[in-house]
């Protein structure tokens, strides 16, 4: 008999989402009949209650559980105290009217829980991670492939390198890649330059560094342009500030004497990003990293508090550095 329970865990939501949405295709229910429960916002037992009730002038209904954080050993944002055995009961007796689907968006399921041993027996249970980079470079090449296209190896590991293991972002920029090389039959390392949006991670990294070189210029430029692809400058903000205070907090690790293997241990860092780490930390002088610290967090302090517009007060700031 098929199972009418399914649970999906794993780090790659987007795959998540990409199962979940071809179940609901699959049996072909509405939107009416597809309900999301986020179980840190929502109580599981009503989940279940909904579930437990046939759907509305259709065959089949689809209940959603986002966030099950229970089943797994995280910590949620916001934790609320579900009855987890109003679900332990609907998986003896499953209404076969309704499709419940479990999403658990983390790295492993906690095996030691009884609700875990549970779904693992009851459910269709699927690891949803990210693909593995060797994995990932043969998916483009087959998609560019299928397109009569060629890739350089330089530009394969710059398009890699840009979307970061980011299944969603990856498929969006192979998309945007195969539309602007139509009627080519090569891609090459200007083209994934041209094409490929960097991470905003990677694009704050470098404006940083712009700022701490003084290149204010380069700076703006760097900053216009991630504002011009929908970035919100409060987000550029989040992550100034925080690699700035990672910048002071290297400089204070290799002060205590740590070397590149304890500090891509503290970061969970690989030891490539680790090196380029203690040597931007080490190229610029501690007082001008926490004089600009203080900067960024007087202007989110006015941003917030509605003194100043938030695009313009970044602005202000690299032009005052």
């Amino acid at each position: 008999m098929e199972k009418r329970v399914y649970l999906f865990y794993g780090t790659d939501t987007f795959i998540i989402k990409s199962k979940i949405n071809k179940i609901i295709q699959k049996y072909e229910v509405d939107d009416f009949n597809v309900t999301n429960y986020d179980m840190e916002e929502r109580n599981l037992e009503e989940a279940i209650n909904d579930a437990s009730t046939i759907p509305f002038m259709a065959e089949t209904k689809i209940v959603i559980l986002k966030n099950a954080y229970f089943v797994s050993s995280e910590k949620p944002k916001k934790e609320l105290k579900h009855n987890i055995d109003s679900l332990k009961r609907y998986l003896d007796l499953p209404i076969q009217e309704t499709i419940l689907i479990i999403s658990a968006p983390y790295k492993k399921l906690d095996e030691r829980k009884a609700i875990t041993k549970l779904l693992k027996e009851k459910a269709e249970v699927s690891q949803c991670q990210p693909l593995k980079e060797q994995d990932t470079s043969n998916w483009v090449r087959r998609q560019l492939g299928k397109n009569n296209l060629e890739i350089d190896s330089d530009a394969l590991k710059e398009l890699l390198s840009r979307v970061e293991n980011n299944s969603e972002v990856l498929v969006n920029e192979t998309q945007k890649l195969l539309n602007y090389s139509e009627g080519l039959n090569h891609v090459t390392l200007e083209m994934i330059e041209k094409v490929i949006t960097k991470n905003v991670e990677d694009n704050v990294y470098e404006l940083t560094n712009k700022i701490l070189e003084k290149k204010q210029e380069k700076a703006l430029e760097i900053y216009n342009d991630l504002v011009m692809h929908s970035e919100d400058p409060l987000r550029i903000l989040g992550i100034l500030v925080s690699k700035y205070r990672e910048i002071l907090h290297v400089k204070h690790l290799v002060k205590q004497g740590k070397d590149k293997v304890e500090v891509a241990k503290y970061y969970n860092a690989s030891s490539g990003r680790a090196y380029y780490m203690m040597k931007n930390a080490s190229s610029v002088n501690l007082n001008t990293v926490e004089k600009h610290l203080r900067k960024l967090e007087e202007i989110d302090y006015q941003i917030k508090s509605g003194q100043i517009d938030k695009r313009v007060g970044i602005e202000l700031f690299i032009l005052s550095t």
